[in-house]
């Protein structure tokens, strides 16, 4: 069964080399078809839902986001019925997928009515398969191959990254880049994993699971933890979302990619930015790149611009025998349709504002692994 998803380029960026001194690889998933990495585990999924119920295969997705993008765009190609039920918020993309010819319903005032209107939906219909936006082995399977992309594209084959970044929503992505790191047998390669405060239910899942934090500023949301018993994990749910970074906005993780993650042994670093710092990386990385990202693919750029957070994992500081040659660390660009032209007019008057008052968001304080970095 052939693959849907392109390979996306592995672009060098002299001018974040240049920066952080170090070599800087950013992986373009914003030039993947519809526009993000979950293309990937969403063809993959929709190609085995096909396999198993044949061309009455009815494909049905619950998200105003890019799990619906992705579904949409991929029930086009395999040519398959699908429909997605937005919340009211989302209500303004529904022309958007409808013009890929999905059915599109509002589904409720937010994600988890629009989520009980879809499981109705897949009950009343034997041919309907609900797609998972992250919580599923298969995505996790396609995501794993933008891992194997790098490593063949890489200049010198024989050298591993000294640290992947990615931005975590519910752990989707993550789970594929551990994954694919174990099929090119980059294990030891650390992972960071990047959320905005008000969006951190990874980061709180991973607190949970290692430590008790006693200071409840150093995790942000307020949240209950519950144990999931298939994966032996506890897994945080946040009771509310306040980060603008809407596309991160899982409440809670899916607990396979909290168990992956402990398994990593250390090699999972969490990282909590505020909003400004993400606001300030999807502006800088349009300067600089000439492309527009939405906020949470900008959370993983944060990185690119703020050196103080690679320095604070040790990754800047070269500790490999001779140290001859500068660390180098990949960028996973995620994408995602959920950005234009007006947002980051608004995002730069932001800029603007905290610029009169004197406040460099690069300088907030970020969240590591539960301890505030100044």
């Amino acid at each position: 069964m052939e693959h849907l998803w392109r390979e996306t380029p592995l672009l060098y960026s002299k001018q974040a080399s240049d920066r952080l001194n170090c070599d800087v690889y950013l992986k373009l998933e914003n030039l993947q078809d519809m526009h993000s990495f979950k293309y990937r585990g969403i063809s993959l999924f929709a190609q085995e839902a096909l396999k198993a119920h044949g061309p009455s295969a009815h494909l049905i997705v619950a998200s105003g986001g890019n799990a619906a993008y992705a579904t949409c765009g991929v029930a086009l190609a395999l040519q398959m019925k699908c429909t997605a039920f937005v919340p009211l918020k989302s209500a303004s993309v529904k022309p958007l997928l409808e013009a890929y010819g999905a059915t599109v319903q509002v589904g409720g005032e937010n994600f988890q009515e629009a989520l009980s209107k879809a499981k109705e939906a897949v009950a009343s219909d034997l041919n309907a398969v609900l797609v998972p936006a992250y919580d599923h082995p298969t995505l996790w399977k396609g995501h794993s191959s933008l891992i194997k992309e790098i490593s063949r594209q890489l200049p010198d084959a024989s050298r591993k990254p000294d640290a992947i970044v990615c931005a975590v929503g519910g752990g989707g992505l993550l789970a594929g880049i551990i994954l694919g790191c174990q099929d090119v047998k980059w294990d030891g390669v650390p992972i960071l994993g990047m959320e905005t405060q008000g969006s951190n239910c990874f980061y709180q899942s991973m607190l949970a699971n290692r430590t008790p934090v006693a200071d409840p500023s150093a995790v942000g949301n307020s949240s209950d933890t519950v144990q999931d018993e298939k994966h032996q994990v506890e897994v945080s749910h946040l009771h509310q979302l306040t980060s603008k970074a809407l596309c991160l906005g899982a409440t809670s993780p899916t607990a396979g990619a909290v168990r992956l993650a402990l398994d990593r042994r250390g090699l999972v670093r969490c990282v909590c930015v505020t909003d400004e710092m993400s606001i300030k990386a999807a502006v800088d990385y349009l300067n600089e790149q000439k492309q527009l990202v939405e906020l949470a693919c900008a959370t993983a750029l944060v990185p690119a611009y703020n050196a103080r957070i690679l320095k604070s994992i040790g990754v800047l500081q070269d500790t490999r025998a001779g140290g001859n040659k500068r660390p180098l660390v990949v960028f996973v660009v995620c994408g995602g349709a959920n950005v234009n032209l007006d947002e980051m007019v608004g995002y730069n008057q932001i800029l603007r504002d905290l610029e009169e008052t004197g406040r460099d968001p690069y300088a907030d304080p970020f969240w590591l692994d539960g301890a505030i970095v100044s």
